[in-house]
């Protein structure tokens, strides 16, 4: 458990940075616009410039009131990844259409849609703090972000590679998967840092926490930041 708690943190606070460093050393700042995403690419670069004014802006203040830089950095994040289809991912088979189709009466589906409901705000929660936290300490150096091709790419799918230098000349590889969402435009559905999935890595942290927790999910989506909470410091701890 403990391996994968503090795979989980330095995995999640580096890719949400690498993606916020990119363009760092790059132009102005531009006022804040809605985020056009009919280009994955372009998605990303145009989301970077946003948060890095945001963070610019927060470093006057962010120390005496974090929760006013988190609210700056929610609407940007909102528009990019695709939360639903994230956490869907993570809660696995307990948030599946054949587990919704299954149940036998509309209190029981009414409490389906509310535990996801309230997983999707914990999960957010989660990675817009560890995202705007990365932001603020990350000093990037030289960021390339190109198309990659996957084999899986299709007229609904595509991927970004960054290739990510930092100041002591090591190099670091993020691909992020986007698919097309109902309107037609593109969203995150996914991050991979030097190989790990961490999709996958929440889906195995999340069924462990169901596991040792005698299957109560519920108790799980109600904790699940307690428990990303209890994660990062038992992964300090152990470091």
């Amino acid at each position: 458990m403990k391996t994968v708690v503090t795979t989980v943190k330095l995995l999640v606070s580096l890719s949400l940075a690498l993606l916020l460093a990119a363009f760092a050393h790059g132009e102005t700042a531009v006022p804040l616009e809605p985020i056009k995403r009919d280009d994955p690419q372009q998605m990303l670069e145009q989301a970077t410039h946003q948060l890095l004014d945001i963070s610019r802006d927060a470093r006057a203040y962010a120390d005496t009131d974090k929760e006013r830089y988190y609210a700056a950095v929610s609407p940007v994040l909102d528009q990019v990844m695709d939360i639903d289809y994230f956490a869907k991912g993570v809660m696995a088979t307990y948030a599946s259409a054949r587990l919704y189709k299954s149940l036998q009466t509309d209190a029981e589906r009414a409490a389906f849609r509310d535990r996801l409901e309230r997983f999707k705000t914990a999960l957010k929660r989660v990675w817009m703090v560890k995202y705007a936290d990365a932001v603020l300490s990350f000093k990037g150096e030289r960021i390339e972000l190109a198309p990659l091709d996957t084999g899986d790419n299709s007229a609904d799918r595509s991927s970004v590679e960054q290739t990510v230098h930092d100041e002591d000349g090591k190099t670091y590889v993020i691909q992020y998967s986007l698919h097309k969402v109902k309107d037609g435009s593109w969203m995150v559905s996914n991050v991979i840092v030097e190989h790990v999935n961490l999709g996958l890595t929440y889906r195995d942290q999340f069924a462990e926490s169901v596991e040792n927790h005698k299957g109560d999910v519920d108790y799980v989506v109600d904790h699940w930041i307690d428990i990303m909470l209890h994660a990062k410091s038992s992964g300090s701890s152990g470091e």
